[in-house]
């Protein structure tokens, strides 16, 4: 029988209910805006995005050793970044400071974007949900989505956890 303290519940849940959702509504989403906008050449969109996408990994890799999962509603006063492990913190960091430069190379961008997305993959594997996340924007995500929240609600409330949405998404109309 596998038994975990009501902390060691807490932390499981929140890496992968709360890494789980972060991952589907910030880092999917900023990750195919970057892909946009260096097709486009939009240079500052793409840095504005790298700071998004890396500061939501740091929070997720950050979850399994004790981040806040705070995001969007009260997290005003939290570090997305402490609890991340070094090397993500080093290699995101990096890649945030050669976003900003791409408009000066933009022949940087194709190997730039690659590693990117390894990073991000990397995030998404070591938040441990066991299985590749659906993609959010895509016809089948949504419902996948959905699903994943709807599983860990209840467990997430009876733990005290911060909600897994914005309060303002799960308000009656």
């Amino acid at each position: 029988m596998n038994v975990r303290s009501t902390s060691g519940l807490q932390s499981y849940v929140s890496r992968v209910g709360h890494g789980s959702v972060i991952t589907l509504l910030v880092i999917q989403g900023a990750l195919e805006d970057i892909g946009g906008g260096v097709r486009a050449g939009q240079w500052r969109m793409v840095a504005a995005q790298t700071r998004q996408l890396v500061l939501a990994g740091l929070q997720v890799s950050g979850l399994e050793r004790g981040g806040e999962p705070y995001w969007l509603e009260n997290g005003g006063a939290f570090d997305p970044v402490t609890c991340a492990p070094e090397q993500l913190r080093t290699e995101g960091y990096e890649l945030l400071r050669e976003a900003n430069g791409l408009a000066a190379d933009p022949s940087a961008a194709g190997p730039w974007l690659t590693r990117l997305e390894t990073w991000t993959r990397a995030v998404q594997d070591g938040h441990g949900p066991g299985e590749r996340l659906p993609e959010l924007r895509s016809p089948q995500g949504m419902f996948g989505g959905l699903r994943l929240v709807r599983g860990w609600t209840d467990t997430v409330d009876r733990l005290g956890l911060p909600p897994l949405l914005p309060g303002e998404w799960t308000q009656p109309v």
